[in-house]
């Protein structure tokens, strides 16, 4: 399913935690969607805390909440210098309260605080920024993906596939097409197709980030997160083989119950 017509921003200072804003960037565009880089005005390029670079499409000041669909906040130190600038508060607080996807991981949080749109809420975050969170009225959990609402939260670069996943999801899309043929009457080897052909796409994307990022620690996470996804496309596949070797095996009898 295509988010064609869909359209992100994604927040940049700089010391920006490189993988943090170039991994949602690209699978986001990835998707058909029209993904921005925000600044606050202060440059016309950032550089991350690994010396990646990005160039600005737009500043804070020049988009409307009305006009967006989510906005992705990276860590790094760049939030501690987004959360300065009125026109990135009011951004995210607007886009906020009008319903739209506010994302964001690891030091991501802080501008959350300084946006104030934290009260009452369930996040998580970089364990360092806590008890800011607690402070500005949260409920703080460790999880890899927290999702109350419109609001999206994860805690390092690790939890970057499912901080992903949960906004292509929010946001009406279906990561590796072909799940949203699932249902309760999905018989078991159609599942577990649908189950190979997510973790091949999947591997087809860490596998082409290796290639395209010139980064050594991007290389590294993208490498072990294809070699993830290999292994788990291999052990689907082993059970699909069981099974239509064997389509009596009662490990399945769930499935044929639904059919």
């Amino acid at each position: 399913m295509t988010l064609a017509g869909k359209r992100a921003i994604v927040l940049a200072e700089d010391l920006y935690q490189d993988l943090e804003l170039w991994y949602p960037l690209l699978r986001l565009r990835g998707t058909g969607m029209e993904v921005q880089v925000v600044g606050t005005g202060s440059a016309s390029a950032y550089t991350g805390k690994h010396g990646y670079p990005v160039k600005v499409d737009a500043t804070a000041d020049e988009i409307e909440a009305k006009d967006i669909d989510a906005v992705v906040i990276p860590g790094g130190y760049a939030p501690d210098r987004l959360r300065r600038y009125p026109a990135v508060l009011k951004l995210v607080r607007d886009a906020f309260e009008q319903g739209k996807v506010v994302a964001a991981i690891c030091h991501g949080g802080w501008v959350l605080v300084s946006a104030a749109i934290l009260k009452s809420r369930k996040v998580t975050s970089f364990f360092a920024i806590k008890d800011d969170m607690v402070n500005a009225g949260a409920t703080w959990v460790d999880e890899e993906i927290v999702q109350d609402g419109n609001l999206i939260t994860s805690r390092t670069p690790d939890d970057l596939p499912a901080f992903t996943d949960a906004i292509i999801v929010a946001l009406g899309g279906i990561e590796a097409s072909g799940l949203e043929r699932v249902s309760e009457k999905t018989s078991a080897v159609e599942a577990l197709r649908i189950a190979i052909q997510a973790a091949e796409a999947a591997h087809n994307f860490y596998t082409l980030a290796v290639e395209k990022t010139e980064d050594p620690e991007a290389k590294n996470i993208f490498h072990r997160l294809a070699q993830d996804e290999e292994r788990h496309r291999a052990i689907v596949q082993d059970e699909y083989s069981r099974l239509t070797m064997n389509p009596d095996w009662d490990r399945y009898s769930i499935w044929r119950e639904v059919l």
